[in-house]
């Protein structure tokens, strides 16, 4: 790792902070970034470490508002916070590794909680990750959806899997229902308890008491899935 990896800063409140450093060929001025997994400064590539500590200094104040508010969230989590090499699936955390192979598959270790892609282009490793939790959820929902559909006598149309961004599930005056790609992700009461309210919204397209009446006398803890939902949700999408 080479020196200038990591910048040390001291915030207004005279706490010190370590400071990834990237530089980008792509990058013509210098940018912060603040999020779940700690603070980086991308600078162009030819940029002095001078002016870089300097940019970063100059924003510390920002910067200590910001960590202060991921910190919080974080002290909250089921989880801690989700770094580069680590993935969820069905709400345990697995280590992620990478191997460049001539045939494209997965193999998952649950004695190790290793996830290993064997990929024939290192440059696509996100995109085999989006594809193989497309096929997980699929298997999921192939499973569950016409169990709970039965169980409480509800049809449906087509169940699709869409790339949404802020929603785990949705559903159409058609019939049909859409859900997220990473549903796999969650734990399985939690995909239950979005299958369940999706198919509820079959009959109920709103979130009127009564709604929540059905939903309740089915899955009596949904309140707390919503909980869990809201806490730790927006940690297990993709960075």
């Amino acid at each position: 790792m080479s020196p200038e990896s990591w910048i040390e800063v001291i915030l207004s409140d005279k706490s010190s902070l370590n400071v990834k450093l990237i530089r980008s060929r792509r990058n013509k001025r210098m940018c912060i970034r603040v999020d779940r997994c700690g603070t980086s400064v991308i600078s162009p590539v030819n940029q002095d470490i001078e002016s870089i500590r300097n940019f970063v200094t100059h924003n510390n104040a920002w910067i200590l508002k910001k960590t202060k508010f991921y910190t919080n969230l974080n002290n909250k989590l089921e989880y801690s916070p989700l770094q580069k090499d680590e993935i969820i699936y069905l709400g345990k955390k697995y280590k992620m590794k990478f191997v460049k192979d001539t045939f494209q598959y997965t193999v998952l270790s649950e004695n190790l909680m290793k996830i290993t892609f064997h990929v024939k282009d290192r440059r696509s490793c996100k995109r085999n990750i989006v594809n193989w939790y497309r096929e997980q959820t699929k298997k999921v929902l192939d499973n569950k959806v016409p169990l709970l559909g039965k169980k409480l006598s509800i049809s449906y149309g087509r169940v699709r899997i869409g790339s949404q961004k802020l929603r785990w599930g949705s559903c159409s005056k058609e019939g049909n229902l859409n859900f997220n790609f990473l549903l796999s992700s969650l734990p399985t009461n939690i995909i239950d308890y979005i299958i369940i309210h999706e198919l509820f919204h079959l009959i109920e397209f709103n979130h009127s008491d009564h709604f929540w009446e059905l939903i309740e006398h089915v899955f009596p803890t949904y309140k707390d899935c919503r909980t869990w939902l809201k806490k730790n949700g927006a940690y297990v999408q993709l960075n």
